[in-house]
């Protein structure tokens, strides 16, 4: 797997950059370059689940690989993918501002919390509220989404009860 070798936002950019600049290209790049973190836990997750006993208690008991694999694996696998899925979604907010702050997201005059904030670079000394407020606004919805993933994995996971 070559996209787990390359940092996730060095990908993102470097997919945005051979798409081209447009909102629709940037969200391929970031669900891309963050896709092979929900391959890993999902193979890691069934690797694990598919050894309990209660999986070989229904695969003796004569059970269909796709009743075991729907009834008994995919449940014990959704809490774990919930949990990094809203992870992930702090983690692509911040590749799209980085990528709208370098040109590669959302085009200007539509607005992007990115291409704000490449704008206030410009009035740094004459207008630093210019920064502060769409910087502010992402720091905020990534650390709401971080708290929901930390909620949602202490929630879902029963080791953590």
């Amino acid at each position: 797997m070559p996209f787990l070798a390359c940092p996730f936002l060095i990908l993102a950019i470097a997919l945005a950059a051979f798409l081209g600049p447009s909102l629709t290209n940037a969200m391929i790049a970031i669900g891309v370059s963050a896709s092979p973190i929900f391959v890993r836990l999902t193979r890691a997750q069934v690797l694990q689940i598919k050894v309990e006993d209660y999986v070989e208690a229904a695969r003796a008991v004569g059970c269909h690989p796709l009743r075991i694999a729907v009834s008994h694996i995919l449940p014990n696998v959704t809490a774990p993918l919930i949990v990094q899925a809203s992870l992930a979604i702090a983690s692509a907010v911040i590749a799209e501002a980085s990528l709208s702050f370098l040109g590669l997201g959302q085009q200007p005059p539509d607005p992007s919390w990115g291409s704000m904030l490449n704008t206030a670079k410009n009035f740094m000394e004459t207008a630093p509220w210019m920064a502060v407020w769409p910087g502010l606004a992402i720091f905020v919805l990534v650390l709401s989404f971080n708290l929901l993933g930390d909620g949602l994995r202490d929630a879902l996971d029963p080791k953590h009860r």
